[in-house]
Formats: C-alpha cells, sequence, structure tokens
C-alpha cells in the first residue's frame, strides 16, 4: 500500500500535478523563448515577457535581460512611450558586472530612443560612448549605422556617407546581408532628402531585395513603402501597382502601426496622382494616421513628399535643434560614459 502511494506521487510529480512556484530555470527559459520570437514576432516575444509577473524574483542577470529585450521590443513595435521605463530600471543595476557586460546593446536601445524623439545631439554622444565599448565587429556595424541616421538627420550628409561605407565594409567581410540591406535602405533615405530619387529608388530595390534574402520582415515592409513613394514621385505607376498589393498584405500582417500609417499616406497620394483628391473622410484618417507615425523625422518626411503636393496642412514638433535632454539620472551617467 505504502509502495503504491509513493508510486502515485512520483507519477503526480512527473506530470506536474502539484501546483509549484517558478524557478529561475522557468525564467531563463521565458526570457529565451522572448529572444527567439524577438525579430520573428514580436508580439509573441512581448506576451511571453507578460507572462512573468514579478520581475523581483528574476536574478540580477535575468532582469537587465527582461528589461533590455522589453526596451528592443517596445522600438520594434514604436510604443516609444514605454521604452524610458525600461531604461530606469536598466540603469538601477549600473556598476553591476551583468549591467557591463550588456551595456552595448543598453546604449544601442538608449540611443535610438533618443533619436526617434529627435535628442539628436544626445542620441549621437550616446552612440559614440557605445563605441567606445563596443567590442565585435556585428555592434560596430549596428552602431555605425545608428549614427550615420543621426548625422543625416543633422543634414551631415557627407559623413553619414563615410559612417555607412564604414559600417558596409564591415559587414562585407561578414557577408552580414541585413546589415548591407539597412545600409541599402538608409542611403536612399538620403538620395530622398537630396531630391535624387532615382538613386533612391536603386537603394530601396537593393534593400528590399536583402531583405527578402533573410526573411526581416520590418524591412522588408520599411524598404518595399520607401520603394513605394519613389515610384509614386517618379510617377511609375505600373510598378507601384506591382508591388503595393504586396507590400499592403505584410503590412496587415505586421503589428507596427506606424508602417499602415505611412503605407496609408503613400497609397493616398498615389490615387491623388492619378486624380482622385482625398475626401473629408480620407483626410480625417491621414491625420490620425500623422499621429501614429513613429518619429517626427518620418512625419517630416510625409509633410515634405506627400501632404504638401496634396494641400494638407500639418503640425510639426519644433526643430530639432530645440530640444535638450534635462533632469534624466540615468543620461548623466552615459555622459559621463565612465564603464
Amino acid at each position: 500500500m505504502f509502495k503504491s502511494f509513493l508510486c502515485l506521487i512520483a507519477l503526480a510529480v512527473a506530470f506536474n500535478c502539484f501546483p509549484s512556484s517558478a524557478t529561475n530555470k522557468d525564467y531563463e527559459y521565458q526570457l529565451t523563448r522572448a529572444q527567439y520570437f524577438l525579430r520573428s514576432d514580436p508580439e509573441q516575444a512581448l506576451n511571453i515577457l507578460g507572462s512573468i509577473e514579478d520581475v523581483t524574483k528574476l536574478t540580477d542577470e535575468q532582469q537587465i535581460s527582461y528589461y533590455v529585450l522589453k526596451m528592443r521590443l517596445s522600438l520594434i513595435l514604436n510604443k516609444l512611450d514605454d521604452v524610458e521605463p525600461n531604461i530606469e530600471q536598466l540603469f538601477v543595476h549600473d556598476g553591476q558586472p551583468e549591467f557591463v557586460n550588456r551595456l552595448v546593446s543598453i546604449l544601442s536601445g538608449t540611443g535610438i530612443w533618443l533619436r526617434k524623439l529627435d535628442y539628436l545631439d544626445a542620441a549621437q554622444h550616446t552612440f559614440s560612448c557605445a563605441l567606445k565599448h563596443a567590442s565585435k565587429s556585428s555592434q560596430r556595424i549596428s552602431l555605425l549605422i545608428s549614427s550615420a541616421i543621426v548625422a543625416r538627420y543633422q543634414h551631415q550628409f557627407e559623413l553619414a556617407k563615410a559612417l555607412y561605407k564604414e559600417a558596409a565594409d564591415i559587414a562585407k567581410r561578414r557577408d552580414d546581408q541585413r546589415g548591407l540591406a539597412t545600409i541599402e535602405n538608409n542611403l536612399g533615405a538620403i538620395s530622398l532628402d537630396q531630391k535624387d530619387f532615382a538613386k533612391a529608388n536603386e537603394h530601396f530595390r537593393n534593400a528590399l531585395a536583402g531583405f527578402q534574402v533573410v526573411h526581416n520582415h520590418s524591412g522588408h515592409i520599411n524598404s518595399g513603402i520607401n520603394l513605394l513613394l519613389t515610384f509614386v514621385l517618379q510617377e511609375q505607376y505600373l510598378n507601384y501597382q506591382r508591388l503595393y498589393s504586396r507590400i499592403a498584405q505584410l503590412s496587415d500582417e505586421y503589428p507596427d502601426d506606424s508602417k499602415k500609417a505611412y503605407l496609408l499616406w503613400v497609397n493616398t497620394a498615389y490615387y491623388h496622382r492619378q486624380g482622385v483628391s482625398p475626401d473629408l473622410m480620407t483626410k480625417k484618417k491621414l491625420m490620425e494616421a500623422f499621429e501614429q507615425l513613429a518619429g517626427v523625422q518620418l512625419q517630416r518626411l510625409i509633410d515634405k513628399h506627400l501632404a504638401r503636393p496634396m494641400g494638407i496642412e500639418l503640425v510639426l514638433a519644433p526643430p530639432a535643434e530645440a530640444k535638450a535632454l534635462t533632469n534624466k539620472p540615468w543620461f548623466d551617467k552615459v555622459a559621463r560614459c565612465n564603464w
């Protein structure tokens, strides 16, 4: 009888019949799963992190991984209001070995967030600090690209191109197709700024092909919409019709309202070029979509190339030079860059 009882207990344990609290191994598994879905399914990754109810039960290293993942996912999904709380939590661990081990990733995400909010000087300083501590080629590629984007926003186009060339040289040696596709897409953005639409078209085509090869959905959609924009600006309407359906389908399936908003503006401009002016309902949708665009730089691009030709007046954020970062204890540490 006693042996039978022991057997029943063993079976219950084996099949998890008894409730038990989560262990560090369980948390590690969830963090690993979230990392796995980071790019392919960011919403799923965010849901996985949401299943961790009490972050304080994680080890210091796991907490840092948790907040780094949440910061990166918020950036990928353009949930910009959700980013800073994660940055603040990360800097609580400042000085710990686990923090220093993840320093480059932390600074990279922080810089991207600052750039998206138009704190350009602060963003450039953050990327420069990260580059001082970057030991891997992959890190240098990412940081050089990020630094080049800021240089472009500051209209330092030659500096931006030089940074992209440096990043591309490393990416070619590593056969980093995703990095090369990102560089092509961003060079296209510079050509747009300089109104060289044919060159922009060439860069965006190369970017689209590269993102397709590496199955990067976010990059595929971004470069696709950018290419659609050049088709509109160059009045290449047949090319637009061939590409639009595929990009629209991908955008519908991808959880990013900014991409959907950008595509709505581009497609409305396409119909405007066909002689179909937006009615009041469409204009209302466009104004709502404008608020969903990720970052003031994309808003300015929309205003310049799409809104003005359609006679739509938009309210833009003040120039980047007017923005300064103040009263942020965590940024004081970044400014010192003393790790």
